[in-house]
């Protein structure tokens, strides 16, 4: 592979070049049922996710989003700016996004993604619980 990769043009890294091409004709033409899929998974995921904050993380406030794998989390009753975030990571060993990376306005806010596993996302509130006893 990294024969290949090393007689790819140097640009490769940040332009979509041939593969990009290939792989996005592939998907719009060939990626429907694929893409079924993944909805319903992000679906249950999303659920999931509703379902499990509830129960470990009342004090958080979200509205499920619509047409993405990420949450934003209202942390704010946990304190201002980064500082739920913060605790995730240094308390619970969770990494989420912070809100400020985002403007002024992402402040008390987390982002979590998602789109992973069901044992991910058990075991990352499970963490983010204990994170804030």
């Amino acid at each position: 592979m990294a024969a290949v990769a090393g007689r790819l043009p140097s640009d490769s890294r940040w332009r979509i070049g041939h593969f990009g091409a290939i792989a996005t004709i592939a998907a719009f033409t060939a990626g429907g049922a694929w893409l079924d899929r993944l909805l319903v998974t992000l679906d249950r995921r999303r659920i999931l996710l509703a379902d499990l904050l509830r129960e470990r993380l009342p004090m958080l406030a979200w509205h499920p989003p619509e047409a993405t794998y990420l949450a934003w989390l209202d942390c704010a009753a946990l304190g201002p700016d980064n500082q739920a975030r913060e605790r995730f990571l240094d308390r619970g060993h969770v990494a989420l996004e912070p809100g400020l990376r985002f403007g002024a306005a992402g402040g008390g806010y987390t982002r979590l993604n998602f789109a992973t596993s069901t044992d991910i996302l058990d075991q990352a509130t499970a963490q983010m619980a204990a994170a804030v006893i």
